[in-house]
């Protein structure tokens, strides 16, 4: 059942991996290359918050974010990093943008976030920079369509992320909205969970009304079946 991704990702125990993570970006921050005051990012947020629904967006994750690491994939300005930091969560935060990075690195700095709370990745888009199983589950926001190979893309994140893989995206509705992108850039919720079935994933849904003009996207891999308990014979049991 689609409930089980939630119930999984909420109660799965965060073990550490021992594969050593790529190198973390440890660049002094620069504020003056955002050109952002505290003022304008408040209001910038209040006014995304309208729209963007943040709290609808973490139900749909399983609502407790607690003590989960979280890989904000393309994090762009931070703003589901921080809107993770905000319920508990800890996130990676990876981007292309080196300007990114630094906005986030000030806000981090600006916070007195240690690294066990956010840590930020430069890294080139498509490429998810994780090691294997280093997370516990992985967003992205507005950017499948700009990902090249779509395909190795999932795979290095399927690989990441450890079981029960939660994967969750957010991407505009292919059709004509009163705000987002151009048609262009954009793809439908079928065709997006098509490539995510390619990976791996056994259970793949979408959500189209629950916010405004986007498609809420998830996926996981569950395992039919448990394992049989040591010792038992399965020519012994009951069909």
């Amino acid at each position: 059942m689609r409930a089980l991704l939630y119930t999984l990702f909420l109660a799965g125990s965060a073990s550490c991996s021992t594969d050593t993570p790529p190198a973390e970006n440890t660049a002094a921050p620069d504020p003056s290359a955002t050109g952002t005051t505290t003022e304008n990012r408040s209001a910038s947020t209040s006014e995304r918050d309208a729209w963007q629904k943040p709290q609808e967006v973490f139900m749909l994750m399983g609502n407790d974010l607690r003590g989960r690491t979280i890989a904000d994939l393309h994090a762009q300005d931070g703003y589901f990093t921080f809107k993770m930091i905000e319920v508990g969560a800890n996130v990676i935060a990876i981007d292309d943008d080196p300007a990114n990075i630094a906005l986030i690195e000030a806000r981090k700095k600006e916070l007195n976030l240690g690294d066990d709370r956010l840590r930020t990745r430069l890294s080139p888009i498509g490429d998810p920079a994780l090691a294997p199983e280093e997370v516990d589950a992985c967003i992205l926001v507005h950017s499948f369509v700009r990902i090249p190979n779509k395909k190795e893309f999932l795979t290095k994140v399927y690989e990441g992320t450890r079981m029960p893989k939660p994967l969750f995206l957010v991407e505009w509705l292919n059709t004509e909205t009163p705000m987002g992108p151009p048609m262009t850039d954009r793809m439908s919720s079928e065709r997006i969970m098509d490539d995510i079935g390619l990976v791996g994933y056994t259970d793949v849904g979408a959500y189209s009304a629950k916010i405004p003009y986007q498609a809420f996207i998830f996926a996981s891999h569950q395992t039919d079946l448990e394992p049989l308990p040591e010792g038992v014979d399965p020519a012994t049991l009951v069909p």
